[in-house]
């Protein structure tokens, strides 16, 4: 019998590991700004391991967004923008950032009208605090948009990529299932206490906006072991 116990016990084991190992657990929520500046909402997006934080302002309609994400390449890019057309990459109001040579990085406005040609360009956002900076690997953009009155969700997208040109024009992205589906739709509607994911779909998040989940599987796993061991 306890050769029979044994493995079951390993495999019990294992998927707890698994359910917690850092791939599989939720970031956002550990993630600190060196201002101390805090968003009401965050979230992990479903795909290149990206992150999302916002704060929607009702009374202003303006939109305050912290995007993470590791580029492609270490000489590569991040984006994150808007889409007012619906959902989708082509028609993406974009905020794209970068490392540049000397270490230092840059952050720049992209309108994504053309799936060949894509250069620094005005966006449809009134778009202030732009800024960005680096850590740990990850590329971040934090601004404030000034979205239209009463708007209650909008379409957005993200993607990475491996390089940026000498005068600012970025490489394009891979054309893998990740980067084809990085976008969904952010519901500003549902304030503090919610965060969607990226798919048009939102949970109630639990302290500090972490959703719930992890401790029930964890509790089932724990009793599953316990029932191998002493059945």
């Amino acid at each position: 019998m306890a050769a029979l116990q044994l493995p079951a016990l390993l495999l019990c084991l294992s998927i707890a590991a698994l359910l917690f190992s850092p791939s599989h657990s939720k970031t956002c929520t550990s993630q600190n700004f060196t201002d101390h500046k805090t968003y009401a909402n965050c979230t992990d997006l479903p795909t290149l391991n990206a992150t999302l934080h916002w704060t929607y302002d009702n009374a202003t309609s303006s939109l305050s967004i912290a995007f993470l994400a590791r580029p492609a390449a270490p000489s590569g890019w991040v984006a994150w923008g808007i889409n007012p057309a619906g959902p989708g990459m082509l028609g993406t109001q974009a905020l794209l950032a970068y490392k540049k040579p000397d270490g230092s990085t840059d952050v720049r406005t992209f309108n994504l009208n053309s799936t060949k040609i894509v250069i620094p360009s005005n966006i449809s956002f009134a778009v202030s605090n732009l800024r960005t900076g680096y850590a740990d690997g990850m590329i971040r953009i934090l601004a404030t948009m000034a979205l239209s009155p009463h708007t209650t969700s909008v379409s957005h997208a993200w993607n990475v990529g491996s390089s940026v040109s000498s005068n600012g024009v970025p490489s394009p992205h891979e054309i893998l299932p990740d980067n084809l589906h990085s976008v969904g739709t952010l519901e500003l509607a549902k304030s503090s206490g919610t965060a969607s994911d990226g798919n048009g779909t939102s949970s109630a998040a639990g302290p500090n906006g972490a959703r719930g989940g992890g401790f029930g599987l964890f509790a089932s796993v724990l009793i599953m072991a316990s029932f191998v061991i002493w059945s």
